[in-house]
């Protein structure tokens, strides 16, 4: 990817003034309008309520209704080659429990740039923050905001050395950009977790200068352990966070969700994500960040391979004992739900960002920020990495990047030998869908169009569809008509793929007669 074509693709602002009253439908969707323009919150990027043709993944059997000779395989992020891209280069960086910068965090594209603010744990927690124009190349700026070990010359915003500024601490910073908040002090919001209070919210008008609000500082925002991530859940135009929960596997994690992100609520007051019987003995779940992708929700799982207290009441003595013979180290695993209560795992539970060798930053432990960015045709999503294990005294950690196809999570993949999947039913308006898909040697993709007996659509057979050969995240599919007969006018469909030596990523209908059709799964009646 060439540097001038990158900067050319980096998207305008998403957070500008304040709405009007006249604007309240389009706010309570998460979006906003200033002088005649729409503006959205990030998440948006991923999936947008209005839109509703949202990309159909194969993450599960949601999409699919058949399929032969086709494997389902999950990938991987790929590392950045010249990581890590931010590392502690500053004197008052050298902590006492965890010397530099990680993620824990938020990586945001804000005004034609990208903002990162990310944890530092220096004898008490602070909130550091770093901007960049291409994603890669990072300046921690002097701000001047806040007084540190000696001076004020350093990129903190939130800092245990200053808490009389800010009126509170912060541990796992999540900001959050509201373009729609009519309060210019408040278009940025910073949620975290207060060791002296619990789950807090900071409002800011720049991302930078933050104020807790004092009548929270003895009334937490829902009851919750140290760790904490919210997220603007667009898809139901709310709020929503996963918090640190205990199990009978120990750490696990929960969820909470709020109308307005002050008033909290929790749809089940306990662990909603735990791990299970198929994980290794030595499994916790420390966190789980969550962001709203294409009608679904994905978590980035972090896995703690760490015993937990089986016999006898929990204690902090317990609890280290218990994990004492373990590995202690932290894996990034990919989970998807489509409610935010019941979630899916990989079935082979292989890490989504694999820790690195020996040696290296990220060798014993990965955390993310709370969502990747979208950069050109890929997801980009940053991450602490640590040399050494959990607990570990004086432990090193920086901040990596791994890269992601769009809709790169999992594809239905056929080898030499033809496969094929047979869709769910589609509203299609027009003969023409979207694929993601990635062929090699002789390999293609082909599909043909069923009707509700699953007969091939007289003209839209797999003979008279045009293959697809290369690699493409938006390649449209085309028959030789253009318009359905009469007969099939306002007719669901399905597509019938055929693939070979090929990946298919994802798919998406052109246009729909019925928007209703394009809605997430409904929960099973009586």
């Amino acid at each position: 990817m060439q540097r001038r074509e990158f900067l050319a693709a980096v998207a305008a602002a998403s957070c500008r003034m304040a709405a009007s009253e006249e604007q309240q439908s389009d706010i309570r969707r998460g979006r906003g309008s200033v002088a005649g323009e729409t503006v959205a919150s990030p998440e948006q990027g991923y999936a947008d309520p209005e839109q509703g043709l949202w990309r159909r993944l194969f993450l599960d059997a949601t999409v699919v209704e058949e399929s032969a000779g086709l494997a389902r395989v999950f990938h991987q992020a790929s590392k950045f080659s010249a990581n890590p891209i931010i590392k502690r280069d500053r004197p008052w960086e050298a902590g006492t429990a965890v010397a530099g910068p990680y993620v824990y965090g938020t990586v945001l594209e804000d005004g034609g740039r990208y903002r990162l603010w990310y944890q530092l744990i220096m004898d008490g927690q602070h909130v550091g923050y770093a901007e960049s124009r291409d994603g890669l190349e990072w300046r921690k700026p002097n701000l001047g905001l806040l007084r540190g070990q000696t001076d004020r010359k350093n990129n903190l915003v939130v800092s245990d050395w200053d808490k009389s500024a800010t009126g509170g601490s912060c541990h796992n910073p999540s900001v959050v950009c509201c373009p729609w908040e009519q309060d210019p002090a408040r278009r940025y919001r910073l949620y975290g977790f207060d060791y002296s209070s619990g789950p807090r919210l900071a409002f800011s008008p720049d991302g930078l200068r933050w104020r807790y609000s004092e009548d929270a500082a003895a009334r937490p925002l829902f009851r919750s352990s140290d760790v904490v991530n919210v997220f603007r859940d667009s898809l139901r135009s709310r709020f929503a966070a996963t918090w640190k929960a205990q199990s009978r596997r120990g750490r696990s994690v929960g969820v909470a969700v709020s109308d307005d992100g002050i008033h909290w609520s929790k749809p089940v007051d306990g662990p909603v994500f735990i791990a299970d019987d198929l994980d290794p003995d030595a499994t916790q779940v420390y966190g789980m960040p969550v962001f709203p992708y294409q009608g679904l929700y994905i978590g980035l799982a972090w896995m703690y391979r760490a015993r937990y207290v089986k016999v006898g009441r929990y204690s902090p003595a317990a609890m280290l004992a218990a994990q004492a013979s373990s590995p202690r180290t932290v894996d990034v695993e990919l989970a998807w739900s489509w409610d935010l209560v019941n979630w899916t795992r990989t079935p082979d539970r292989k890490p989504f960002i694999p820790r690195g060798d020996p040696g290296d930053f990220d060798a014993a432990m990965i955390y993310t920020a709370r969502a990747p960015i979208r950069v050109q045709d890929e997801l980009w999503f940053y991450y602490g990495g640590c040399l050494k294990a959990h607990d570990e005294p004086r432990d090193e950690a920086a901040i990596g990047l791994a890269r992601l196809r769009l809709d790169g999570f999992c594809s239905m993949r056929a080898h030499d030998r033809e496969g094929m999947l047979v869709s769910r039913t589609e509203a299609l308006s027009v003969p023409a869908v979207t694929i993601n898909a990635r062929t090699h040697g002789d390999g293609f993709v082909v599909a043909e169009l069923l009707d509700s007996r699953n007969r091939v659509v007289p003209g839209f057979g797999r003979d008279q569809c045009k293959p697809f050969t290369g690699d493409s995240v938006q390649h449209v599919l085309r028959w030789d008509r253009d318009r359905f007969p009469a007969t099939m006018q306002r007719q669901p469909v399905r597509l019938r793929f055929f693939l070979r030596n090929a990946d298919l990523y994802a798919y998406a209908p052109q246009e729909v007669w019925e928007q209703d059709f394009d809605v997430t799964p409904a929960t099973a009646g009586p």
